[in-house]
């Protein structure tokens, strides 16, 4: 997931697909290209579900107009560090099903 929703109606943005925009009830999204963001905040994962790797490090990022996400961190990524989204990253795999998900990379790779 490297692309991201803006609403029509009010341009609010967000990285997950919704039915309604939450800031004006809106129901129709745009492609959004993220571009660079700032890491606020990251934490390990030393106790994970089945298929899940241990230790596992999340990051928060906040990106242009507000929106935010957690996703995996490549590399030794730290608060403030300017991000970007990549790719789609194994997140778990169980019972031969395989979870992928988007991981930050730092900005400019």
């Amino acid at each position: 997931m490297t692309d991201a929703f803006q609403c029509v109606d009010c341009g609010w943005r967000t990285f997950y697909e919704k039915e309604r925009c939450l800031e004006c009830g809106g129901d129709e999204f745009e492609p959004w290209r993220p571009g660079e963001g700032e890491l606020l905040s990251v934490t390990t994962i030393r106790v994970t579900p089945d298929g899940v790797r241990e230790p596992n490090r999340l990051g928060l990022a906040v990106f242009e107009g507000g929106a935010s996400v957690v996703a995996q961190l490549d590399g030794d990524l730290a608060v403030g560090d300017a991000v970007a989204l990549s790719g789609d990253r194994q997140l778990s795999e169980r019972r031969g099903s395989v979870l992928t998900g988007p991981q930050f990379v730092p900005a400019g790779e």
